[in-house]
């Protein structure tokens, strides 16, 4: 009877977000996108996807991005991730707000003009600073995590080892019926598959420069025999004894680099460069649901094809319904430049001669990053703060996007004070994702409708009579 109630109660949850979901996305998606498909424009109650107003305050808070969304889905993550995560972001966003106005009148931020919108001044903030700064943030947070895992990890074999707990004898012994295939094939199946990427990539580089890069043949080789190999065995030993991964920032981005190829058909090529480790979670999971891997694998082999035919179709049928950018899809319209510049930047790295790389590249930034990520975690781990929200801070020295944050900092107030009380914490916890996946259930019920709208137009052929 308790389970049936149960059961009852996570079904009601559902159906209030999916019809939180049905209402919300019907003014806020169904209908831009169904008036977008009769009329020449859309018609937009709630602005989309955001209401810019860097400009209004660009006499207060010169090259600082200022925009909030009125997205419900925003909110309702707020509640869902944890609350110190999204304290940390918020935390972020107002040392971002702050910061850049003095680096503007420091000379730093030398790029900015005070007509520019929210995107212009993210980009610009990046190329003059943050971009370098960025990198040392992420060294920073790789440093965190190597050394917090290195703790944890002595402190847990330290505890097996005088609780002597038999686990450590007991760990290599694999359970019986679970799917589990020999480790030859293993090897030979990761061997076939990097080889592939290898061959593909070298055929590629062929028709492309009319020649093979072999220093980017060896760095592929690096990838698959030795970086790969080595993530991926930290990363699941990490997983399994200290619930942390281990990843190492801009490793991708400093072998090309290196490798002194001149163009840019190198980043788009099917690299052998991944991080297994990450799956054990999942194969842990299904271990625990008592779902076979080998069933895993004959659904990954039949829905692998499905997806992928479906996949072109629908992207077909999608670029069909009008320009891109273009009125009917209002976040790409706003946000396609900013993120074809982002890669861009990226890609000019291996162009030669002065880019805008090489502009945003200044190792003095890097250092400050690293420096004030490393004493950051040293001050807020010494102050024994949350987890959350160290990382939290921390990723917000960063520039944030204060259209996502504001709204998600409101929902996680808004779940901490109002609905934990309502609701108690532990029930308010198991409630707001069941809540979520209804509310984004019925988003998607909207969105497909609407969609149906669109594609019945783009059936219409019209005559010229």
């Amino acid at each position: 009877a308790e389970s049936g109630r149960e059961g009852i109660s996570k079904w009601r949850m559902f159906s209030i977000g999916s019809v939180i979901g049905l209402i919300f996305g019907f003014v806020y998606l169904g209908i831009p996108t169904i008036t977008g498909a009769l009329l020449n424009e859309p018609i937009i109650l709630i602005p989309l996807p955001f209401v810019d107003f860097t400009q209004d305050t660009a006499g207060i808070l010169p090259a600082a991005a200022v925009g909030l969304a009125f997205d419900l889905g925003f909110v309702i993550v707020g509640m869902v991730l944890p609350y110190w995560a999204m304290v940390g972001s918020f935390i972020g966003l107002l040392v971002t707000l702050i910061v850049n106005p003095i680096l503007f009148r420091a000379g730093v931020l030398t790029s900015w003009n005070p007509g520019d919108n929210l995107q212009e001044t993210f980009y610009k903030g990046n190329i003059d600073f943050y971009f370098s700064f960025s990198i040392g943030i992420a060294i920073s947070i790789a440093i965190a995590g190597i050394v917090s895992v290195t703790l944890k990890t002595r402190r847990d074999r330290a505890n097996r080892l005088r609780e002597q707990n038999p686990l450590a004898q007991t760990a290599t012994a694999i359970p019986t019926g679970r799917g589990d295939i020999r480790a030859i094939w293993i090897f030979v199946t990761y061997l076939l598959a990097c080889s592939l990427y290898i061959g593909v990539s070298m055929f590629l580089l062929y028709i492309t420069d009319g020649f093979i890069h072999w220093p980017v043949v060896g760095v592929m080789f690096f990838y698959a025999f030795l970086f790969t190999p080595f993530i991926s065995y930290m990363t699941a030993r990490m997983e399994g004894i200290a619930g942390q991964v281990v990843t190492i920032p801009f490793v991708r981005e400093a072998s090309f680099i290196l490798s002194g190829y001149s163009g840019v058909a190198v980043w788009f090529l099917p690299i052998p460069l991944h991080n297994y480790g990450q799956m054990t979670v999942f194969y842990r999971q299904c271990e625990l649901t008592g779902t076979k891997f080998t069933s895993i694998w004959k659904s990954e082999v039949l829905l692998m094809p499905i997806i992928l035919g479906f996949t072109l179709l629908f992207a077909h049928m999608i670029w069909q319904m009008g320009d891109i950018p273009g009125p009917n899809f209002p976040f790409a319209q706003k946000w396609w430049e900013v993120t074809a510049a982002q890669q861009s930047l990226i890609f000019s790295s291996t162009l030669g001669g002065f880019t805008e790389f090489e502009q945003a590249i200044n190792p003095g930034f890097i250092g400050w990053g690293l420096v004030l990520g490393c004493l950051s975690f040293a001050i807020m781990g010494w102050l024994a703060l949350p987890v959350f929200l160290i990382y939290g801070i921390v990723r917000g020295l960063n520039q944030t996007l204060p259209f996502m944050v504001i709204p998600q900092f409101f929902g996680a107030l808004l779940g901490r004070f109002y609905f934990q009380k309502k609701f108690g914490a532990k029930k308010w916890r198991q409630m707001i994702p069941v809540i979520f996946a209804g509310f984004s259930c019925g988003m998607g019920l909207i969105a497909v409708f609407a969609l149906g709208f669109v594609f019945l137009r783009g059936s219409v052929i019209s005559l010229p009579f």
